[in-house]
């Protein structure tokens, strides 16, 4: 027997994600993509608060193509749009 719970809407990059954006990560914890950003950007990597709302919340990298789930349906929605508007040649709608 198996036993699966709900993590959240989608599997997403987390490149997917604004900053400032909350998500789920693998093992179902909170994060948050940090805003600012550090400048110059590290390549290929972004900052995020993990275990974000907890008093164990710290900064680090995580690769652009790291596993991340949208917390709410709208949240879902929204990366769908942008991502499909990006395809179609469109120019990229911040949320």
């Amino acid at each position: 027997m198996s036993l699966t719970h709900h993590i959240g809407y989608g599997r997403y990059r987390l490149e997917d994600f604004l900053p400032g954006k909350l998500f789920a990560r693998y093992d179902s914890s909170l994060a948050l993509v940090c805003e600012p950003q550090p400048f110059p950007p590290p390549a290929d990597h972004i900052q995020v608060w993990v275990d974000h709302g907890t008093s164990n919340a710290r900064k680090v990298m995580l690769h652009r193509t790291a596993l991340a789930y949208a917390v709410t349906e709208e949240q879902a929605w929204m990366i769908e749009r942008r991502r499909n508007d990006v395809q179609n040649g469109q120019p990229l709608l911040r949320e």
